[in-house]
């Protein structure tokens, strides 16, 4: 009996050990949760970017952005600066279908950069899953080579599943920063309407490449760009990027102009 009380004593402290022993480990391992700073009450969102390479050269301000609607398009062929291309196909966790064929392109000109989706399906810890956003980019970036001198853009648009505007903040910081602790610059891509009603216009602390909509041609879009590269758009930040849509011979492409220096916003592979 006195053996069968020591062999039972024994095992329980070896499990307690054992606990002892995963829990602590868990807690050095585990990523701290980010705290959301606020600025005037607004939730700020922002990270630490890594450093980079400055860009050198000269670099055209204009360039093109394609996706997964485009797979089927013939490529853009007039000469710009840089090329702008979209991982995913429209949602988070699912693949452009040409991305490969879109990169090889994009990084034929000078600089190029790319786009990832983002959404909030509502459910389960909202940091988490944008975690698994970024982890997931990682791993398609990793298939493709794609360099961390190539920046990233979150798109964000009320395309997508938005649930609450304090989850989109916690979605995005928490995707944003795990991207950028891999060597990658991140910035976000909206429109001011769409920011305002996801996030409730959130402050940024990134880089911002701002949509302005469709115009009837190109010389009235780069107009329009080149005077909101002027004005204070997404959460009141003057833009990197501005982006237009125009119409050229029956064929519709988003079309940008930098409106600063290329350095964090394109990059070279």
């Amino acid at each position: 009996m006195r053996r069968f009380a020591n062999f039972i004593f024994g095992l329980l402290a070896l499990l307690f050990v054992a606990f002892a022993g995963y829990s602590y480990l868990t807690e050095f391992i585990a990523k701290d949760p980010l705290t959301i700073e606020t600025v005037d009450g607004r939730p700020f969102i922002t990270v630490t970017q890594p450093q980079t390479i400055t860009y050198a050269g000269p670099l055209v301000n204009s360039g093109y952005d394609i996706s997964h609607p485009q797979c089927k398009s013939a490529l853009p062929g007039k000469v710009v600066g840089f090329a702008i291309v979209g991982l995913n196909k429209g949602k988070p966790f699912s693949e452009n279908p040409c991305f490969e064929k879109q990169w090889a392109w994009a990084t034929s000109y000078d600089a190029a950069a790319i786009y990832i989706n983002t959404a909030d399906p509502g459910k389960g810890d909202p940091a988490a899953y944008g975690q698994r956003i970024a982890r997931d980019t990682l791993d398609r970036l990793a298939k493709y080579n794609v360099s961390t001198q190539i920046p990233i853009w979150l798109d964000v648009e009320t395309l997508n599943t938005w649930t609450t505007p304090d989850r989109a903040v916690s979605v995005l910081t928490e995707a944003m920063h795990l991207l950028a602790e891999a060597g990658y610059h991140v910035g976000i891509y909206s429109t001011t309407a769409h920011w305002f009603e996801i996030t409730l216009n959130a402050k940024l602390g990134v880089p911002t490449w701002r949509a302005i909509g469709k115009f009837s041609d190109v010389p009235t879009g780069v107009a329009a760009a080149k005077a909101a590269c002027t004005q204070a758009g997404i959460a009141g930040t003057i833009p990197g990027i501005v982006q237009f849509v125009a119409t050229v011979d029956g064929v519709t492409l988003d079309r940008n102009i930098l409106c600063t220096d290329p350095n964090g916003l394109v990059g070279a592979q």
